[in-house]
């Protein structure tokens, strides 16, 4: 390489490859702390906070709710017992019935003011709400007695033989 050569390539190009290179270097380090992020909320045991009571219908407060819907189902199949031991839920309706909806409890119980907020009658005043969170909902219809989970926009049932089945609904306007 000639001189001309050098010191174009020295002036031009050395300051751009310096520049990807802390540029690759800052990209690592944000993957590495996602990762680690990411890695601190999987392992973050989930807690149940409270269990409210409402028309024959409870909600259950979580602190470090499950993150995916795979997992989501999981916990309700691992709890499912304990649920039933410790509060009594789900409360089974004559007809076979019950609902259960799921809430990330997050900042705790705030006052409900004017904002959209879900708040327990079965909790006095001012500090009785908390933000709408949802995590999911299960349930059992009446029509085909299969628990049903409902997350995100997806639904699945659970067939008789504990494999579930995703729902696909279809609609039609008239």
């Amino acid at each position: 390489m000639n001189s001309c050569m050098k010191q174009l390539f020295m002036h031009r190009f050395l300051p751009a490859l310096r520049a990807m290179k802390k540029c690759k270097a800052m990209l690592l380090i944000s993957a590495v702390l996602i990762v680690i992020w990411l890695m601190y909320l999987a392992l973050s045991p989930t807690k149940i906070i409270a269990v409210h009571i409402s028309d024959g219908a409870a909600r259950i407060l979580l602190e470090n709710p499950p993150l995916t819907r795979r997992t989501k189902i999981l916990w309700w199949k691992q709890n499912a017992e304990m649920l039933r031991q410790q509060y009594n839920i789900p409360i089974i309706h004559t007809d076979g019935y019950f609902y259960v909806s799921v809430w990330d409890f997050a900042d705790g119980y705030k006052e409900g003011e004017d904002r959209d907020r879900l708040c327990f009658e079965d909790m006095p005043e001012p500090r009785n709400c908390i933000e709408k969170e949802w995590v999911m909902t299960v349930q059992r219809l009446v029509s085909t007695k299969r628990i049903t989970f409902d997350i995100g926009n997806d639904s699945y049932e659970m067939l008789p033989d504990g494999r579930l089945r995703k729902q696909h609904f279809t609609w039609t306007v008239r």
